[in-house]
């Protein structure tokens, strides 16, 4: 029998009993929201609370709807990926601490099977938690500001998903190695934020990486090209495989469960 769609389903059944299927999304909704909102009403906060002169004018001009998705996007790369890491940072090294894995693998599951099913039940939480996220972020744009072009949207989320998935394969992987949930969530922040500093600062240098991904994504928001784009897919998506097929290989150790 195949094991895979029951572990999944496991997976599935675990995440709805710790309310991770709610309390993910909510936080993407939330930053989705607040950006725009931020955005629009910024001279009034300012107005109140800025503690400026009487008869003060603030005129700052309304950012482009572009420049509202990418600000939006850079609220996901800080909160929401915490929120991502903080989520699925103890979904090998919890069951492993607290002995479930020794009663899984101890049964008929092939490794594979096992890393999968958690890989895929992470993955389908983080892209339903950044639909939800962009959705809303989308609508309170196309209430405030311009209409944002839909092929653009689209261009811009895949880069940003592909960072996410890495971002998944990283954690998870993490999680296989470490046997703390804190010092994977640690981990795993301090490897993510890295990538992005470096991809920011060295640019042509850190082009094939994919801490560059998040930098696609912005270009395409403000009308630029995105140059080296295929050069950081390619190693994104050999990058997730390896980290992936590597996890599955440590799994196979039988020291792994003690």
């Amino acid at each position: 029998m195949n094991a895979y769609p029951v572990l999944l389903k496991k997976e599935w059944l675990e995440m709805k009993r710790s309310y991770k299927w709610l309390w993910m999304p909510l936080v993407f909704i939330a930053l989705g929201i607040m950006q725009p909102l931020t955005s629009y009403y910024l001279p009034d906060i300012l107005e109140q609370f800025g503690g400026l002169p009487e008869g003060a004018v603030i005129e700052i001009p309304l950012p482009g709807a572009g420049q509202v998705f990418v600000e939006t996007l850079g609220q996901f790369s800080q909160i929401g990926l915490f929120v991502v890491v903080l989520g699925i940072m103890g979904m090998l090294s919890g069951e492993r601490t607290g002995g479930t894995a020794v009663m899984v693998l101890a049964k008929p599951v092939s490794y594979f099977a096992y890393f999968f099913s958690k890989w895929t039940a992470a993955a389908a939480i983080v892209l339903i938690s950044y639909v939800a996220g962009a959705a809303a972020s989308l609508y309170y744009i196309y209430l405030l500001f311009d209409p944002i072009s839909f092929a653009d949207v689209m261009s811009a989320s895949f880069f940003y998903i592909l960072w996410l998935l890495f971002a998944v394969s990283l954690v998870l992987s993490l999680s296989t190695v470490l046997k703390r949930s804190a010092a994977v969530a640690g981990a795993g922040l301090v490897i993510l934020l890295l990538l992005s500093l470096l991809s920011s600062i060295f640019r042509e240098p850190m082009l094939w990486t994919p801490g560059s991904l998040t930098l696609h994504s912005q270009a395409i928001m403000m009308n630029e090209s995105p140059e080296g784009a295929w050069r950081s897919i390619i190693s994104t998506i050999l990058l997730s495989v390896l980290l992936v097929a590597g996890s599955i290989r440590y799994l196979k150790k039988k020291e792994w469960v003690q």
